[in-house]
């Protein structure tokens, strides 16, 4: 997990209570309109939302501002690999009450900040017609308001919440594939898998631990914080950034040209 406002958010949608077909809809390759083309994207990018889009992890702020002292143990077993994603959020989520709902998602809403440049660099990709996918590890009812104004140009992949019972319910419509016994919750590296027939070289942009392993899978990695740290000592192809305007700036100076000009090379591939 990992910690967010929009320059301008939208009103929430009100979040659905079970998992629906709306996730399949909302989750398809390309934007959701040509998962089945018959020519591949040069390249394609799969982007981590929290402490990435987001400044702030979404999830360790809710547990902080509303289950501190309960949460606390689960972040830092999951911070050091010990506990997996999945099992860590079902367990933090479980400790709010399904009536704070409203609050805990009014109070991530209005405390979500998106990180200089993202704009531009939505904009700078769709020039080239290469598909950006949001791949969070977050919720619907905090990602989808904080990327209101680009919607029509992603692809999205998050996960739900179910507040028909006494406390709040994960609801997981991305598990990990037979390739991957992590136990993700939203496995990132199946998600890449899925892009393989449409896209020929894949960028990972991420910040924290739960982004390694799509890091893994990738041909080039944008790193910060702690996936940099990773990047660094497991020598994945990477590069540094700190807004999206780096990013582009990168890509621009010939990153670009290089990746497409050079053998294809996930670390699992």
């Amino acid at each position: 997990m990992k910690p967010a406002v929009p320059g301008n958010s939208a009103t929430p949608e009100n979040p659905a209570a079970t998992a629906s077909s709306a996730d399949a809809a909302q989750s398809q390759p390309l934007g959701g309109r040509a998962a089945h083309v018959h020519t591949q994207s040069p390249l394609g990018f799969f982007c981590d939302f929290d402490g990435t889009i987001s400044t702030k992890d979404r999830i360790t702020a809710i547990m902080r501002e509303f289950v501190p002292e309960a949460s606390a143990s689960l972040i830092e077993r999951v911070n050091h690999r010990e506990l997996s994603v999945r099992a860590a959020v079902e367990a933090m989520f479980a400790l709010i009450p399904s009536a704070r709902f409203d609050e805990v998602r009014e109070f991530v809403t209005s405390t979500t900040v998106i990180r200089e440049g993202f704009s531009r660099f939505v904009d700078y990709a769709t020039e080239h017609s290469w598909p950006i996918a949001v791949v969070s590890g977050g919720f619907d009812f905090f990602v989808d308001p904080a990327i209101a104004p680009w919607r029509d140009r992603l692809t999205v992949f998050y996960n739900r919440i179910d507040t028909s019972g006494e406390y709040l319910r994960t609801i997981w419509p991305h598990p990990c594939d037979a390739l991957c016994d992590a136990d993700c919750g939203l496995c990132k590296p199946t998600i890449l898998r899925s892009y393989e027939q449409s896209v020929r070289r894949s960028v990972v942009i991420g910040d924290g631990v739960t982004d390694f392993e799509a890091a893994r899978h990738a041909d080039f990695v944008y790193a910060r914080a702690s996936l940099l740290t990773e990047c660094q000592r497991h020598g994945l192809p990477h590069q540094a950034f700190e807004t999206f305007d780096d990013i582009v700036a990168d890509l621009s100076s010939g990153r670009a040209q290089a990746l497409l000009s050079t053998k294809r090379g996930g670390a699992n591939r």
